[in-house]
């Protein structure tokens, strides 16, 4: 959590939370006695398996397809989906809605868990892969967007 979020969801000046650093006694008993769910609602934070309200209006195209509507979707699919599409546009939308950490979080998970596999199947067929998934130049692409355009 930054030192922003925790001053939103504290309510306290961000110079107060640099004066805790020696004595953090206030601000722990403070956070202990805070409601998660008030929280987040709060500083307008998601978990990966938060289910949120999807807008497929907001994207370049619905890759929910179930539906043209709004609907119920998980914050890690949403995420995940949408990295896909490699669209410079939806991925600042990803990182301007949950945060560019969560948006590269779910970049990484998604691309170990495919090189632990050892392979990328494709209708029956399936494609080795070898290396290091930070060596892929999809991967490296989709984070250049991240870190520089978001």
């Amino acid at each position: 959590m930054t030192q922003q979020q925790m001053s939103k969801l504290l309510d306290v000046p961000e110079r107060t939370l640099r004066d805790w650093k020696k004595s953090r006694n206030r601000l722990y008993n403070l956070l202990e006695n805070t409601d998660y769910n008030e929280a987040k609602n709060k500083i307008n934070v998601y978990d990966l398996n938060d289910i949120v309200e999807f807008e497929p209006s907001q994207y370049s195209y619905n890759l929910f397809w179930q539906t043209n509507q709004k609907s119920e979707q998980k914050v890690y699919a949403i995420i995940s989906n949408y990295l896909s599409t490699l669209n410079k546009s939806d991925i600042q939308i990803l990182c301007k809605q949950y945060g560019k950490n969560m948006v590269k979080a779910v970049l990484i998970d998604k691309y170990k868990k495919i090189y632990a596999k050892g392979f990328i199947s494709t209708n029956g067929i399936d494609i080795p892969i070898k290396g290091n998934y930070t060596q892929n130049e999809v991967f490296r692409e989709i984070m250049e967007i991240i870190n520089h355009d978001c």
